[in-house]
Parts: structure tokens; C-alpha cells; sequence
């Protein structure tokens, strides 16, 4: 009956590009595996379906300027983001002035919700993820199982995500007994961290819990050898998903822990596509010859937008797809999806839905990997099993 085309936003270069990395295989998978004859919509007639892949090059100012030459220029019935807050919010604020549907991965609903609690504040654009107290509850879980003095460095960048951590977290370490040593935030693509690492010393912390961006992570890491600090647990948001930045502390990341918000071990089938966890993780290492990485997760909005258009009764109104939208209840990849409840009855976030995560620990490789991640707290939904015991930070001697 026609085209209909989907707009996707995501960083395929800059300093947050390993959160893009599986972008472009899973339009590739889908467009193979779901798309290739088209799809019946909700009206009962058979339409192409075009995803648009755009590059925000990991810059909130540029994933404005391609949402909005999506929607205008290229004419998008939906249109989607993922990769932090950093990249997503602008793509939604824009879809929000634009009327453009939107269906999101990855802003923690304490992001999502900023400056919008009241209902009808976002009218257009729906998101799933994680939220902040999850996110601690997996990594004072992990914590637990190894022995330790509840003294706490935060180690939080300056942008976006590192606020979100520098706001929300105080306070719950707070509550749970843990006393914080906060140094300020430090600038994207900081080289030297020694005056913060003086700090932790100082403070006798044992445990760092870090958001950062790969590169400046590495470089945190490399420091902390070079100034003898070895704290037993090291937790890292963002920078430490990757196997690519893993790999790049060379043999100092066995035992640094992470959030796991995706898995091979997750326990979900999608109910769009069939596909389990463990089966896109193999398909995405046999088509690419690259490790799995946790953004595979990201083809929830791939899943997403495919059973949204085939419930629209009407695809070429937009209105007909926000109606969609709100009815969603799907299992995708990274966990259940229900938009039909608003606001969301855990948090109280609007136009969101919470999703489970884990704790994961990278280790030494058994494989044919350097590194494999293990599941070692889960938190949030009891069906994520745990996969191995924790461990403390293993330093070469």
C-alpha cells in the first residue's frame, strides 16, 4: 500500500560510538528477517518499511539538527534513539516540537522525566529503560558480596549522564550506609586524574563507582596503576559496557564490574521476532565477527516500531500511531515493554516503561574472547539468573 519509513539516531562515531556499533546490523537483520516482504499494518494492507539511519557523531547539538532533517526532509511516520540521554533527549524534545511520533531506548527514567512530571507534558514520544534505584540496587548488591569499608569515590563526567548519577546517587548511597567522597565532576576527555586519585587515597576508598566515556576511563584506570590505588571494587557506568574498552585497559579490567542491561543469560523472547537474547547475541557475532556487545539490546526499537505499525489502524496518520503506541505490551529483547499504563506504577514516570537490569563482572576470557562478562547480581527481576560469584578487582601482581 505504500512506504512507510522510520527514522533511527544513534552515534556511529565520536567518543560514544561503541553504543552505535551494533546499529547498523540490526537494520541489516531486521530488514533480512522481518522487513524483507514488507509488513501488514493494522489496516490490513502490506507496507515497505525504510529505516533511516542517521549518525549524531555523540553530539547533543547534532542529534537535534538529523531528528529534525528526518522528520522534515526525509518525511518519518516514527522515529526512534538510543545511546544516553546525551543523544535521545534532543532527538525526543525535537520530535515532541515536530508532532513526530517517537519510540526510545536508553534514558534512565530519572533523565526521561526531568522537567516533564506533569501528564500530557510529552505527548509524541514514549521511552523504556532502567531507572536509578535499580541501577544502585544492582551495584550495592555487588558490593555486598565483596568485603569492604562502604567508602565510596564517585568518579561522574560532566555531561548528561554523569548528572544524572551526581543527582540521584548521594543520597541513596546515603541511605544505605555507604559515605561518599565526591571530587566534582571532571570534563569530557580529561587526561589527568591524579589530584582525584590523591583524593581516594587519602579518604581510604574502596570502592569506586564511576560514569565516564571510555576513553577517559581508560585513561583513569592507567593512573590508578601508575599511583599504586587499588580499590577491591570497581563499578563503572557507560565506559565499561564495551568489550572494546575492556580490552583497552589491557590486563587491568578483570573483576571491574558494570550494569547489565543486556546479556546472552537474559531470559526473554521476543515476541515480535521469536528471538531470544542468546540468539541475537550469536547471530550478531557470526554476521560480524565481533563480540557481542550490549547495545544489540538497542533492536527493542527495531521490535518496537514493527508491532506499533501493525496495530495502526491507520499508518499514514499520526495520530493513528500514537493511539499504537500507548497499547504496546510486547516482550522485546531486553525485557517486557507495557506503554499501556500511564504513567508507570513503580515510579510514577510518564510515558515510560521501567526495564530489568543486572550486575555484571567482565572477566579473563575461557573462550575465544579476551574478556567474558558474567551475570553476578540481579536485582530487579528474578528470571535474570545470576551466571557467576563475584569477585574482587584481580590486579596483576
Amino acid at each position: 500500500a505504500g512506504e512507510i519509513k522510520c527514522g533511527y539516531v544513534i552515534p556511529l562515531t565520536g567518543a560514544m560510538a561503541a553504543f552505535g556499533a551494533a546499529g547498523n546490523w540490526q537494520t541489516d537483520w531486521f530488514n533480512k528477517n522481518v522487513w524483507k516482504d514488507g509488513i501488514i499494518c493494522g489496516d490490513g494492507k502490506k507496507y515497505k518499511i525504510t529505516c533511516l539511519v542517521r549518525d549524531s557523531q555523540s553530539d547533543s547539538n547534532r542529534s537535534a539538527q538529523v531528528a529534525s532533517d528526518l522528520i522534515l526532509n526525509d518525511k518519518v511516520s516514527l522515529i526512534g534513539a538510543s545511546s544516553s540521554a546525551a543523544n535521545v533527549i534532543p532527538v525526543r524534545d525535537t520530535a515532541e516540537a515536530l508532532e513526530c511520533p517517537g519510540v526510545h531506548y536508553d534514558v534512565p527514567g530519572d533523565a526521561w522525566a526531568e522537567g516533564k512530571t506533569n501528564e500530557g507534558d510529552l505527548k509524541w514520544n514514549w521511552c523504556a529503560w532502567w531507572v536509578g534505584k535499580d541501577l544502585v540496587e544492582n551495584f550495592v548488591k555487588m558490593w555486598e558480596l565483596v568485603p569492604n569499608n562502604k567508602v565510596v569515590g564517585g568518579l561522574w563526567v560532566n555531561d548528561a549522564d554523569g548528572m544524572v548519577f551526581a543527582n540521584a546517587l548521594p543520597g541513596l548511597f546515603d541511605e544505605l550506609g555507604y559515605r561518599l567522597i565526591d571530587p566534582g565532576r571532571f570534563e569530557v576527555g580529561t587526561e589527568d586524574f591524579s589530584a582525584i586519585i590523591s583524593e581516594f587515597k587519602k579518604e581510604g576508598v574502596e570502592l569506586v563507582c564511576g560514569m565516564a566515556n571510555p576513553p577517559e576511563w581508560t585513561n583513569y584506570v592507567k593512573q590508578c596503576s601508575q599511583q599504586s590505588f587499588r580499590a577491591p571494587i570497581v563499578t563503572c557506568a557507560k565506559a565499561m559496557l564495551f568489550t572494546s574498552a575492556v580490552e583497552a585497559l589491557g590486563d587491568l579490567g578483570d573483576g571491574v564490574t558494570v550494569e547489565a542491561w543486556f546479556h546472552p543469560a537474559y531470559p526473554y523472547v521476543s515476541t515480535v521476532t521469536g528471538m531470544s537474547a542468546q540468539q541475537y547475541c550469536d547471530a550478531f557475532e557470526e554476521d560480524t565477527g565481533q563480540q557481542w556487545t550490549q547495545p544489540i539490546c538497542f533492536i527493542g526499537c527495531y521490535e518496537l516500531w514493527t508491532d506499533v505499525l501493525q496495530r495502526t489502524k491507520d499508518p499514514m496518520d499520526k495520530l493513528s500511531i500514537v493511539e499504537a503506541i500507548k497499547g504496546t505490551n510486547i516482550i522485546a529483547a531486553g525485557g517486557p515493554v507495557d506503554w499501556t499504563i500511564n504513567p508507570e506504577p513503580r515510579f510514577g514516570f510518564y510515558n515510560f516503561c521501567s526495564k530489568p537490569l543486572a550486575g555484571g563482572q567482565w572477566v579473563k576470557g575461557q573462550g575465544k574472547w579476551k574478556y567474558d562478562m558474567e551475570l553476578v547480581a540481579s536485582v530487579t527481576d528474578p528470571t535474570i539468573p545470576v551466571t557467576a560469584e563475584m569477585k574482587p578487582v584481580q590486579y596483576p601482581s
